[in-house]
């Protein structure tokens, strides 16, 4: 084990404001005192060197005695493991082993000849043949018709009041949880379930399409899905701080999960929908499930080498995992008009988060920077924002759960953007 290395350096020897950088100590004071969480580190860098890296406010309180936040603290990722996710896909599909159109049954076969439920008065519902296969493209980009238990009724269609409990009846995980179960398990479970609608038809941010993709990266590779990442991403880019379940010697280490506004730890299940959205899979006693859509722990410098390989074109140190045609895949509008409605408004390459336009899409308050920057977030209020014109990454790691912290780390972003003045 060993914390990542990079190179820190003074904020005006890669053309970035000190004076401005210290926006960001203000608001992370601000949002202290208010309440607003209870600690952050927060990393910017520039030209692949590290400008400000700092660590505000506490990681837990144990025994009544407070553990201060410090910049190798661990934080629960949750969905920005999707990024990662992703990226494995794509180093597959970049050797010839995959093809983004084909159907996903090529590999796994139980989801050949898929059914959407088609829902009429709320109530009755039937069972149509979907007009095409789910490929590896649609659950890359959230358009495969899955969706999730934790969506249930959430939304005016009325299908989000019966395929999510038709999820929650089959007895699909698909939250945070780390029960004794497996990809391979799971994955069976959800291949017999009916889409929401036809593939490629509708945008909707699913757990579910993420962690069939991480089942077939299992059968294609022939490894499990943590040995995948560990011997092709991880190792390669010096991520010796990253694993779906910490080891115990480093649970002191791992920053608790804090109600929004409140100095109060949350340690249950939060029930959203049908699921369970808690912060206690991260010590599970049962370390077989490993969801690419929402189980990664790693340190704030650990995702920053994952970001920058990202901002450098799939490179990192002269180790290359992605080729920059893949990265620009993943970094482009891979949904047409559709748009990423249940979270941000903007549009949505492979597992990212997308800012077309100079501001954010009108009624949103995803501001990422400017237009190509682009993105991905946590459950448990982690967030970091590439920006290729700028050629800078911002990492913004807190604590509150349900992404409590979201307008704050922003506006964090926004500031650390308006730094570089050259």
């Amino acid at each position: 084990m060993g914390t990542a290395s990079f190179e820190q350096v003074e904020p005006q020897d890669v053309g970035v404001s000190a004076p401005y950088l210290a926006n960001i100590d203000r608001l992370q004071q601000r949002y202290l005192a208010e309440d607003a969480y209870q600690g952050s580190v927060v990393l910017v860098a520039r030209h692949g060197k590290v400008c400000y890296f700092k660590a505000f406010g506490k990681a837990d309180e144990v025994d009544g005695e407070v553990v201060p936040m410090a910049t190798d603290s661990i934080f629960r990722l949750a969905s920005m493991s999707k990024v990662v996710a992703a990226v494995a896909v794509m180093q597959l599909f970049e050797q010839g082993r995959i093809a983004l159109h084909e159907p996903i049954s090529t590999y796994l076969p139980a989801f050949a000849n898929p059914k959407v439920a088609v829902v009429k008065d709320w109530q009755v519902t039937q069972l149509a043949s979907a007009d095409r296969e789910i490929t590896i493209h649609d659950l890359l980009s959230m358009t495969a018709g899955m969706t999730n238990t934790w969506w249930y009724r959430m939304f005016e269609p009325p299908v989000y009041g019966v395929v999510p409990q038709l999820y929650k009846d089959a007895g699909l995980m698909d939250d945070l949880n780390a029960p004794p179960i497996t990809l391979e398990s799971n994955i069976e479970i959800l291949a017999q379930q009916p889409l929401i609608a036809q593939p490629g038809t509708m945008f909707d941010y699913s757990n579910n399409s993420v962690d069939t993709l991480c089942r077939m990266v299992e059968v294609v590779s022939g490894q499990d899905f943590d040995s995948y990442l560990r011997e092709h991403i991880f190792t390669p880019l010096g991520m010796h701080e990253t694993w779906f379940f910490p080891p115990a010697s480093e649970h002191h280490r791992i920053a608790a999960v804090y109600w929004g506004g409140r100095d109060e730890k949350q340690t249950e299940g939060s029930p959203l929908g049908h699921g369970l959205l808690g912060p206690q899979y991260t010590f599970s006693e049962h370390q077989s499930y490993f969801s690419g859509a929402g189980g990664l722990h790693g340190t704030t410098a650990d995702y920053f080498r994952f970001a920058q390989m990202l901002l450098g074109r799939g490179e990192l140190d002269g180790v290359r995992v992605l080729s920059p045609s893949s990265v620009a895949l993943m970094t482009t509008n891979q949904i047409g008009d559709l748009r990423n409605w249940q979270l941000t408004q903007n549009k949505w390459g492979y597992m990212l988060d997308i800012q077309e336009g100079v501001n954010a899409p009108a009624g949103s308050l995803h501001y990422l920077g400017g237009p190509g920057a682009y993105s991905w977030q946590g459950f448990f209020s982690t967030k970091f924002v590439n920006n290729p014109a700028q050629d800078t990454v911002i990492l913004t790691m807190s604590t509150p759960g349900f992404d409590g912290a979201l307008p704050h780390n922003l506006r964090i972003v926004a500031a650390a953007a308006a730094a570089v003045l050259d």
